[in-house]
């Protein structure tokens, strides 16, 4: 008999692990960006776009690490960005093909997007992962 694990961790990191998506991605938000600059003809008009828009995708291009605890559940980025929740605060959660949402609704509701969490697979197996979360909550 196979008992779960107490802890599971892994890294996602979109921006490596799709390179080809990336390199279209940087082409776009490049060209996008000299659109800008040749059309307001600003430097600090291009240079805050960019801000916005990079920082605006700073899920896709930061890695994130998760880990997974008997207690609790933790997701750090860097240097700035530190998730931590008690498994007690999600009563659901929904698998799809890159990740899973945990709620904290016992029903679906449009809430769970703002005020539950989403754990990507990354190139972690995903049925590991399952496994993890289906120990932790009861549907």
């Amino acid at each position: 008999m196979s008992h779960a694990p107490t802890t599971l961790s892994w890294t996602v990191y979109p921006f490596v692990e799709n390179w080809r998506r990336s390199v279209l991605l940087i082409l776009f938000l490049t060209l996008l960006l000299l659109f800008i600059y040749l059309g307001f003809q600003l430097i600090y008009v291009a240079i805050l776009s960019a801000i916005f828009l990079i920082g605006s995708l700073y899920k896709y291009f930061l890695p994130f690490h998760h880990q997974f605890e008997s207690d609790r559940l933790i997701i750090t980025s860097c240097c700035f960005y530190k998730l931590e929740r008690s498994w007690e605060t999600f009563r659901s959660f929904y698998v799809d093909a890159n990740g899973v949402l945990l709620s904290p609704f016992a029903h679906p509701t449009r809430l769970e997007n703002f005020r539950g969490v989403y754990i990507r697979f990354g190139k972690h197996p995903p049925e590991e992962v399952i496994n993890f979360i289906t120990s932790k909550i009861k549907d």
